[in-house]
């Protein structure tokens, strides 16, 4: 039975399995034409498949909501070895796991900061911070603003626009 889950060629045996199999339909097309094609001492179809499976945990299954997630969990998650998907991430993305799971981390935070409900106590948590502080730090450092000052710039521009709306309404009319 042929399924549309992602094929991962596991390392030992060099058999195509589905790594998952489970999964309710297809997982989107990773962006194959930005992948690097020279990449020195690794099987590049092997790296291609691995990056291909480490998008779709990544953006399907939000495997950086998860604060305890690290390269070794990761690795074993994507049947691979720890070392090899270092090199893909550091090939690929031009930083280390944790770096970009912060990126992830803070552009959800940044989506949770634009719904009024959001509640900036608990943010940290819901993003996957283990720490208020180590949100902070990660969140000044990418956006160079606070996420209490990121709210009200959101909502200061979402004033702003509804602002030009009614007076382009009015002069319309």
């Amino acid at each position: 039975m042929q399924t549309n889950a992602m094929m991962l060629t596991h390392p030992n045996t060099y058999k195509e399995t589905p790594l998952f199999a489970n999964d309710i339909g297809e997982p989107p097309p990773a962006e194959k034409e930005n992948f690097p094609e020279k990449l020195v001492g690794c099987n590049t179809e092997r790296m291609k498949n691995m990056y291909e499976n480490f998008i779709y945990v990544l953006e399907n299954k939000k495997i950086y909501l998860d604060p305890h997630i690290n390269l070794t969990k990761l690795s074993r998650l994507l049947c691979t070895n720890a070392t090899y998907l270092s090199k893909m991430i550091n090939t690929y993305f031009k930083c280390n796991l944790k770096t970009l799971l912060n990126q992830y981390r803070i552009n959800h935070a940044k989506e949770l900061l634009k719904k009024d409900n959001c509640n900036i106590q608990s943010l940290p948590a819901q993003c996957g911070f283990i720490s208020r502080s180590t949100f902070y730090a990660a969140f000044t450092k990418f956006e160079h603003i606070t996420p209490t000052d990121y709210r009200a710039k959101h909502q200061s521009m979402e004033i702003l626009k509804e602002i030009e709306n009614n007076i382009n309404r009015i002069t319309t009319i």
